[in-house]
């Protein structure tokens, strides 16, 4: 199979080789797929300076990719939805570098925004009109003869391009950067998170505000339960709800032992108030009895005090004191 990331090869080959290294290492190495996803998007942050000759303006020893990042945000040239996919790869690949993180479940969600990073790359910085195929998810090649020699090759060839990374010159015309902020915002527009993407992101900005999140490992089904002292959101939390014939919460939101939230997160172009009014809601009347001793209090049918659903993007304006409420009850005890 070929790799997801051959459309990099002409024009950014070092993007393409990291690209390719991280679908190798998924199965066999996955702390270092995440490190490779990591160096992905440090890579594009270090290519956008060069192509739009953007110039540093902190000392070289402050010249830190979380800094580089901030920099291309105040400049409009970082859509939202872009500066959380590499947010969440710069944390994952610290992780991976300081603490020995791995796992593959996490690098295949994070490969996957990887890909979607790259077109959105190619889209403003390459062939305007580029219109990707479907990703791929790959092959366990960890069993082939040459793996080994493949992988080594790969990483002697990563090190040679990253040296050659300033070396980089636009391709085509060059544009203004009014032209490229618009580029930029459109071709993030059509980023369609999958609803597992979407709660990797939410696990992001729940732990920013204090929750242990975490819907890879803390779920319900992998044994997670409220604690005493642990503001805790549990993934896929049962309810004796029909709704969506699945009966699950996407999050349940705990200060210690008292359930106080519940969130639903969704595909990026879901209608929210409408997830609210039909599901949310529902989860909230049908809570298991078994789970009666968590109810804090009743409020007619409902035996949940907030109700919240997302898909990743910006709050609308009206439901800004919804989240608030939200967010602001985790951090108390």
């Amino acid at each position: 199979m070929e790799s997801n990331f051959k459309f990099l090869e002409e024009k950014w080959p070092l993007l393409s080789t990291l690209g390719s290294t991280a679908e190798r290492y998924l199965f066999s190495d996955s702390n270092s797929c995440l490190m490779k996803l990591g160096l992905f998007g440090e890579a594009v942050v270090n290519l956008i300076f060069v192509l739009d000759n953007i110039s540093e303006t902190k000392p070289q020893e402050e010249n830190t990719h979380a800094n580089r990042i901030k920099l291309l945000k105040s400049e409009g040239l970082l859509p939202k939805d872009i500066d959380d996919i590499l947010y969440s790869l710069r944390i994952a690949r610290n992780k991976a570098v300081h603490v020995g993180y791995e796992s593959t479940e996490q690098a295949t969600v994070l490969l996957e925004f990887t890909y979607k990073l790259s077109v959105w790359f190619m889209q403003t910085y390459g062939d305007w009109e580029f219109e990707p195929v479907e990703f791929v998810m790959p092959e366990d090649h960890s069993i082939d003869i040459d793996y080994e020699a493949i992988i080594k090759a790969q990483e002697e060839k990563i090190k040679e391009l990253t040296d050659k990374i300033k070396d980089t010159s636009p391709i085509g015309l060059e544009v203004s950067i009014d032209d490229r902020r618009k580029r930029a915002k459109t071709s993030a527009d059509k980023i369609n998170l999958t609803e597992k993407e979407t709660r990797y992101l939410i696990d992001e900005q729940l732990r920013k505000v204090g929750w242990e999140a975490d819907s890879i490992n803390h779920r319900y089904s992998k044994g997670t339960r409220p604690e005493k002292n642990r503001n805790l959101a549990i993934a896929e939390w049962p309810t004796d709800s029909t709704v969506g014939d699945r009966g699950y919460a996407d999050y349940v939101l705990f200060v210690g032992t008292q359930l106080v939230g519940i969130v639903e997160a969704k595909r990026h172009f879901t209608d929210i108030p409408s997830v609210i009014d039909y599901q949310c809601k529902d989860y909230a009347k049908k809570i298991k009895a078994e789970h009666s001793q968590y109810i804090i209090n009743r409020w007619g049918d409902y035996q949940v005090p907030f109700l919240y659903a997302t898909n990743g993007r910006k709050y609308l304006k009206q439901l800004d004191s919804i989240g608030i409420c939200i967010l602001a009850f985790g951090l108390s005890r």
